[in-house]
């Protein structure tokens, strides 16, 4: 590609709604080009982008999406680059978007009056409820996010080592009684084991230039039988220890024989819920296979939902606020019910013709960052700046 040539990628994806010829392209946060060419092929939306010269090209694995630049409506077309170890794309490679947009409003309609008034009550109770604390809500969505992280991994280390902890707990369980029933077997074992081992010991330096000339195995032999006299030593206090415990043991057993004799009338009291458990888990699979049935498709609405919400959670004070205004708007009422109250103004602003000259003591801005419209502007709602 010559330096004066233009990097060009075409996009195919299913709707482009909001998308227009000159729209911005972002990627990671910065403006990376625009749209040059917006048309429709075989059903599907094709969409020419020009991207800049200072991150072209890109390369295999690159993906796109709609994402939401302002909540007055503004789209702009986003590119996920692929790995660097990927292919480079070359100019006007044709890449293929499915992840499909769904608008608020959609999501919205698909809900019956029941739901939809369930909802209304549920928005106004929410909106009481995070009244005058909109600011540590703010901040405990903010800080919550590597906590969950960290949690999740805790909670996945644990899944994928249960097996072996739990195995590894049955089989020292098992050593362990095997020991208690073989004391003063194992005991003896020892003793004569040290004993070996002692007079091994005595015999090592004679022992170690026999061992010189035999294979290298037996030499490695040798080695571990070094460290045995210290195992042992250790191992003796140890069992020393247990003889108290070990002598209890029969003692301990009597006094149980009472009580698991009482337990035989709970045990079968236990029969029934245990036929009552049978039959639910006879109806469990069926319940399993329709919640297969409906996760993948939710699945596919929240990630769809994600661009939505990524860019509304920094408009959270406007829209508590909206809420909260709402509410108050019909929170009065009178013998016929509930009546809402609006205050309408007026001014040299509110004419449609107005050439776009301000009045004096007036401002304009362009594009407000989030939070503004309630006093609480967040200059740095994305990490970093506006997009």
């Amino acid at each position: 590609m010559l330096k004066d040539e233009a990097y060009e990628l075409k996009v195919s994806m299913p709707t482009a709604s909001g998308i227009f010829d000159g729209a911005d392209v972002m990627m990671n946060g910065e403006r990376v080009g625009e749209v040059t060419d917006v048309r429709v092929e075989q059903n599907t939306a094709v969409v020419t982008v020009d991207v800049d010269d200072d991150h072209a090209p890109l390369h295999a694995g690159t993906r796109a999406r709609i994402s939401w630049q302002s909540v007055l409506g503004f789209r702009a077309l986003e590119l996920v680059p692929g790995a660097d170890s990927n292919r480079e794309l070359p100019s006007g490679k044709l890449i293929v978007s499915t992840t499909e947009r769904v608008e608020v409003d959609d999501l919205l309609s698909t809900l019956d009056e029941p739901t939809r008034q369930q909802v209304q009550e549920l928005v106004g109770q929410l909106s009481r409820t995070l009244q005058g604390g909109e600011e540590d809500l703010q901040e405990t969505i903010r800080t919550a996010g590597p906590a969950v992280e960290a949690l999740g991994e805790v909670m996945r280390a644990v899944g994928e080592d249960g097996p072996a902890i739990r195995d590894l707990v049955t089989r020292l369980h098992a050593m362990t009684r095997e020991l208690v029933a073989r004391d003063s077997r194992v005991a003896q074992t020892v003793n004569n084991l040290g004993t070996l081992t002692s007079r091994t010991a005595d015999e090592q330096g004679a022992l170690r230039e026999a061992l010189i000339e035999l294979p290298s195995t037996v030499q490695a032999a040798t080695r571990t039988l070094d460290d045995v006299p210290n195992a042992v030593k250790a191992a003796d206090p140890l069992l020393r220890d247990l003889r108290p415990a070990t002598r209890q043991l029969p003692r301990v057993a009597r006094d149980l024989r009472p009580v698991l004799k009482g337990l035989q009338p709970t045990v079968a009291d236990l029969r029934p819920m245990l036929s009552s458990a049978s039959s639910l888990l006879k109806l469990t699979p069926g319940l399993l296979d329709s919640a297969h049935q409906v996760l993948p498709q939710a699945t596919e609405a929240v990630t769809a939902l994600g661009p939505a919400v990524e860019f509304l959670r920094p408009y959270t004070p406007e829209l508590v606020g909206w809420l909260s205004n709402w509410a108050s708007l019909f929170g009065d009422q009178n013998s016929a019910g509930n009546y809402g109250r609006a205050l309408i103004f007026e001014g040299a602003t509110s004419f449609n013709d107005n050439p776009g000259i301000l009045p004096p003591g007036i401002e304009q801005s362009q594009r407000p960052v989030p939070g503004a419209i309630v006093g609480q502007p967040w200059t740095d709602a994305y990490g970093d700046g506006m997009r």
